[in-house]
């Protein structure tokens, strides 16, 4: 028998299984709520509309009725369903075999995975990579995507390629520029990584918790889980993503350098912030991250 597409108006097990997840407030696929499914093989029950194992090549793809929200495919070998007795809404689809979720942001492909629908949490094993326009090889022993929060975790990452600064063609070659910085002025890149790291996970408001905040997601994933030795290589890349962060105006935050003295100069610009020119708004961020550590950057 050839392979059969199953779409019970909707695919009424699942694809309204996933409607209804949001309404018992068990799970929220972040605004996905339908799914298309194919597969060669299925085996479920009618009498509850539960499928308990799709074979021989398994393909779903979710669905939002927002029309900003593109569709999530996710394909896998074979695909199987635990139910708890009275639910229309499975706990856990486990997936193996060429595994391959494409997610707006980027692809993912693992030998195994196991999505969870109560946490929302999809979690990649058996040699996870991931690929996007930026980020080439990501590779980890454990990856999850997580629909529901919309959050991307990897343990033990690698990486063949890994930008760290946004596609950015004014953030120059990561040499100081106008009140930009050299890789001459961090004084102690293990350290000024270190303490980026502490603060930035911590709950306390505090300079690298701002400068975190500034990030795109995937850089400020790769900076918090990178390996330093890797970081370190990358001193380039890492002088263009801060070289960015100094150029907005959005830098400093009253409350991220609360406890932080400032030197009179800085706090003479920040009194003109509204009327900056970009050199002037560099250099009070140049005098902001020294501030905030004077043993690690040199002052400007």
């Amino acid at each position: 028998m050839g392979n059969t597409v199953t779409r019970w108006g909707f695919a009424v097990c699942l694809l309204a299984a996933a409607a209804a997840a949001a309404q018992e407030a068990a799970t929220d696929l972040g605004g996905y709520n339908a799914m298309e499914i194919e597969a060669g093989r299925m085996k479920g029950n009618f009498a509850t509309g539960a499928i308990d194992e799709m074979t021989d090549g398994v393909r779903i793809r979710l669905l939002s009725d927002q029309p900003d929200t593109k569709p999530l495919p996710i394909s896998a070998r074979s695909m199987k369903f635990t139910w708890s007795e009275g639910k229309n809404v499975p706990d856990r689809i486990l997936m193996e075999g060429d595994v391959q979720v494409n997610h707006p942001d980027a692809s993912i492909t693992a030998d195994r995975a196991e999505w969870d629908f109560n946490s929302g949490a999809l979690v990649f094993s058996g040699n996870p990579v991931v690929n996007n326009d930026r980020i080439k090889g990501l590779r980890g022993d454990r990856m999850t995507l997580n629909l529901k929060t919309n959050t991307f975790e990897v343990s033990r990452v690698r990486a063949d390629q890994v930008p760290l600064q946004a596609g950015d063609a004014a953030a120059g070659t990561g040499g100081g520029g106008a009140g930009g910085l050299s890789e001459s002025d961090i004084t102690d890149w293990n350290g000024l990584i270190a303490v980026l790291r502490e603060q930035g996970g911590a709950q306390a408001s505090s300079p690298g918790q701002r400068i975190l905040s500034l990030l795109e997601q995937d850089e400020r994933s790769l900076l918090m889980t990178l390996d330093t030795s890797v970081l370190l290589k990358r001193k380039g890349d890492m002088l263009k993503l801060i070289n960015r962060l100094l150029r907005r105006p959005d830098f400093y935050s009253a409350e991220a350098w609360s406890n932080t003295k400032l030197p009179q100069e800085a706090q003479q610009l920040l009194d003109r912030k509204n009327e900056l020119s970009p050199e002037e708004q560099a250099r009070l961020n140049r005098l902001l991250l020294h501030a905030a550590y004077p043993d690690l950057v040199k002052a400007p």
